[in-house]
């Protein structure tokens, strides 16, 4: 499956899995209520602006993401923490690059 071939829904439900795996714990409710949340994530209801924009801010993607799946850098946001720090510390371990 394409990022093309995915839905809001779909992408929301991404975020929501990736926060769970990343804390351990309950995704944070962007919207106004939990039956709303559950509408978004099924697929029966289309997002407000209001909504795209509470969502983009709290998992940290692009509206451009959340509605088209379109993204420069798509899985970014899906390195964990604790992954995205070991990485970097591997690359400071490796030292400067020598002068030539």
């Amino acid at each position: 499956m394409t990022l093309e071939d995915t839905s809001f829904s779909d992408r929301l439900k991404q975020l929501c899995e990736d926060y769970f795996y990343e804390h351990q714990e309950v995704p944070p409710c962007p919207v106004k209520s939990y039956e709303r949340m559950n509408s978004l994530l099924g697929g029966t209801r289309k997002p407000t602006v209001e909504e795209l924009i509470a969502i983009s801010a709290e998992y940290d993607v692009s509206i451009n993401y959340l509605l088209t799946g379109d993204e420069m850098f798509p899985s970014l946001h899906r390195i964990p923490e604790g992954e995205a720090k070991r990485i970097l510390q591997e690359i400071e371990d490796l030292g400067p690059e020598p002068a030539w």
